[in-house]
C-alpha cells in the first residue's frame, strides 16, 4: 500500500469514527451507519478526480437525515457536517470552475426543501421555510466558506506558479539583453576597427601603387610593389568580412578622419538634396568630433530610408560652450517612405548620451522630421540612465492584488451572502408574525364547539412561524394551531386552538417565553395556562 491510499484510508477511518460514535449514542440502525461508511469511502476517493461528485454524496446524506429528522424528537445528526467541511475545501482547491459547485448546492437546497414538506407534511409550510432558511445560514458556513478558502488557496498556488515562471522568463529576458549588448558593442568595435585599420591599408595601397609606375624603380621592385597593393587590397577585403561577423550591416569605407563637410559633399554626389550650413566652432575633442560626426551621419542615412526625395539641412553652429547639430528633412516627395524601427535613433541617443550631451528626435510641425544633439565642446560624463519600470515589480504588485482580493472574495462573500440571507430570514419573520395575529377580541369571540369553517372567518392569514407545542401536552389526534395576539417580540404568550374532527375542542394560552404571562389582567399559575376544553 502506498503513501496515497494510506492517507486515503487514515482519512475515511477518522471521518467514520465520528459518524459511529454519534450514531452508537442515538442507536441508528446498522443500515443507517453502513450507508454513511459507504458513502463516506465514496467521497474519499473521488475527492481527487472528482471532488464535487464527492462531495455532493456526502451533502446529499446528510440532507436526506435533516430532512427526516428536523421536527422530530430525535435530534439533528450531525457527525458529516466536519466531512462536508473538509470536501468542501478540498473541491475548492481542486475544480477550478465555479458553475458545477452552484449548480450542486442549489440542487442539494432544493431537494432538501421539498424533502422536508414531503416527509412532514403535518408541519406548517411557514415553519419548514424558516428552517430552510436556517439551514441555508448554516450552509454558508459549513460548505460555502471552505469552497472559498480552499479556491483562494488555489489561486495562491496558480500565482505563485506563475510568479516563477515570470521570474525564469525574466532571467531569459536578461540574459539575451547582454547578449545583445555584446553584439552591439562588438558591432562599435567593429566600426572603430574598420575605420581606422581599413584607412590605414588603404594608404599602404595607395602608396604601393604609386611605386608600382615609378620608373625609375628597377623591375622587380615595381612587381614586389604590385604584390604589395595586391596584398593591402587583400587584406582590407578580408578584414570587411571579418568585421561583417561583427557587425549586422556591411563595414562602411568612409576614412575614420572625415569631416561633417566630407560626409555632406559625398551624400550630395550620391543624390540627396543636402546642404551644410556650418558656423566656426572651437576646437572639438576627439570623442565629440566623432559624436558630431555620428549624429549627422544617422540623420542623413535616415533622411534617406525613410524621406525619399526630401530635401535635407545641416546646421552645426556653437550655443555657449556646447556644440549643436541639426539635421531637418522636409517631408517625402511622391515616394512612400519607408517604416522606422527606432533602433538607429536609440544607438544614436546614447553614443550622445555617453559624451554628456542629449538628443532629441521628432516630426517637425510643417512636415518632416528634425535631429537635435547638444554637446559640450570638450565633452562630458554621461547622465545616468533612467531606471527601466521593473517587470517584476508590476506582476508582484498584480499578484498581491490578486491575492488581496481572492482573499477578501473568500471572507467577504459568505459574509455578505449570510447578511443577505439573514435580513431575508428576518423579514420572512416579521412577515409571517404580522400575518399570524390573532386579536384578543376575536379569540374572546371564538366559542368551543364551532367547526372549523365557522372559526376560519375570524383567524389570520397564517401561523405562527415558531410555535411553543413543546409547552403543552396535546393527543395526537387534535389539531392544533398558534397565533400570536400582537406583533413580534412585543408579549409572552400565545393564542392555541385545538380542532377534532373539525370541531373546536380546545382554545387556551401558552407562554412563548420564560415568564408565565398574564392575559387580559386574568392571574394564571405557573406552568398551568388558562385553558378551556369541551366536556
Amino acid at each position: 500500500m502506498n503513501w496515497t491510499r494510506a492517507g486515503d484510508v487514515g482519512l475515511w477511518a477518522g471521518l467514520s469514527l465520528l459518524v459511529l460514535g454519534e450514531s452508537g449514542a442515538r442507536h441508528d440502525p446498522l443500515w443507517m451507519r453502513a450507508g454513511c461508511l459507504v458513502v463516506l469511502a465514496a467521497a474519499v476517493l473521488l475527492r481527487r478526480s472528482r471532488p464535487v461528485i464527492g462531495l455532493s454524496l456526502v451533502i446529499a446524506t446528510e440532507v436526506v437525515i435533516l430532512a427526516v429528522s428536523l421536527g422530530t424528537t430525535i435530534g439533528v445528526p450531525i457527525a458529516l457536517i466536519p466531512a462536508i467541511s473538509l470536501l468542501s475545501y478540498v473541491s475548492g482547491r481542486r475544480e477550478s470552475r465555479l458553475r458545477p459547485f452552484v449548480i450542486m448546492a442549489c440542487a442539494q437546497l432544493a431537494a432538501f426543501l421539498i424533502l422536508s414538506l414531503a416527509v412532514h407534511p403535518d408541519v406548517p409550510v411557514t415553519e419548514a421555510v424558516l428552517s430552510w432558511l436556517l439551514v441555508l445560514l448554516l450552509s454558508l458556513l459549513v460548505v460555502v466558506l471552505p469552497w472559498l478558502i480552499g479556491r483562494y488557496r488555489a489561486q495562491q498556488a496558480l500565482l505563485a506558479t506563475a510568479g516563477w515562471d515570470r521570474a525564469e522568463r525574466i532571467e531569459r529576458e536578461h540574459r539575451l539583453e547582454i547578449a545583445q549588448e555584446r553584439l552591439r558593442e562588438r558591432s562599435r568595435i567593429a566600426e572603430d576597427m574598420h575605420d581606422s585599420v581599413g584607412h590605414e591599408l588603404s594608404l599602404i595601397a595607395l602608396r604601393a601603387a604609386a611605386l608600382e609606375v615609378d620608373a625609375d624603380l628597377p623591375e622587380r621592385h615595381r612587381r614586389a610593389a604590385t604584390e604589395l597593393r595586391e596584398a593591402a587590397a587583400t587584406a582590407t577585403e578580408r578584414l570587411g568580412e571579418i568585421i561583417g561577423v561583427l557587425r549586422d550591416g556591411e563595414a562602411s569605407v568612409v576614412p575614420a578622419q572625415e569631416t561633417v563637410a566630407e560626409l555632406v559633399e559625398r551624400a550630395a554626389a550620391s543624390g540627396l538634396a543636402v546642404k551644410l550650413v556650418q558656423e566656426e566652432t572651437s576646437e572639438l575633442s576627439a570623442m565629440v568630433d566623432r559624436a558630431v560626426h555620428r549624429v549627422v551621419q544617422e540623420s542623413l542615412t535616415n533622411a534617406s530610408k525613410h524621406a525619399p526625395g526630401a530635401e535635407v539641412t545641416v546646421t552645426v553652429s556653437q550655443v555657449g560652450d556646447q556644440v549643436e547639430v541639426r539635421v531637418a528633412n522636409t517631408a517625402a516627395q511622391g515616394v512612400a517612405a519607408s517604416a522606422s524601427g527606432g533602433r538607429g535613433l536609440a544607438g544614436l541617443a546614447e553614443r550622445v548620451r555617453l559624451v554628456g550631451g542629449t538628443l532629441s528626435a521628432e516630426p517637425r510641425s510643417t512636415g518632416g522630421f528634425e535631429v537635435v544633439a547638444r554637446i559640450p565642446r570638450s565633452g562630458g560624463r554621461p547622465e545616468p540612465e533612467a531606471p527601466a519600470e521593473s517587470a517584476t515589480a508590476d506582476e508582484r504588485a498584480s499578484v498581491r492584488r490578486s491575492a488581496r482580493r481572492g482573499l477578501i472574495t473568500a471572507v467577504a462573500a459568505p459574509v455578505a451572502i449570510g447578511a443577505v440571507v439573514g435580513l431575508v430570514a428576518f423579514g420572512y419573520y416579521l412577515i409571517v408574525g404580522h400575518s399570524s395575529i390573532l386579536r384578543p377580541a376575536d379569540y374572546d369571540a371564538i366559542q368551543l364547539g364551532q367547526t372549523a369553517e365557522q372559526v376560519e372567518d375570524r383567524l389570520p392569514a397564517m401561523q405562527m412561524v415558531d410555535p411553543p407545542s413543546d409547552r403543552v401536552q396535546q393527543p395526537k389526534e387534535w389539531n392544533c394551531r398558534f397565533y400570536r395576539p400582537d406583533v413580534p417580540f412585543s408579549i409572552t404568550y400565545a393564542y392555541r386552538l385545538c380542532f377534532h374532527h373539525g370541531v373546536l375542542v380546545a382554545k387556551d394560552v401558552v407562554a412563548t417565553g420564560s415568564v408565565r404571562p398574564t392575559p387580559e389582567g386574568q392571574p394564571t399559575t405557573e406552568g398551568q395556562p388558562t385553558t378551556e376544553e369541551t366536556p
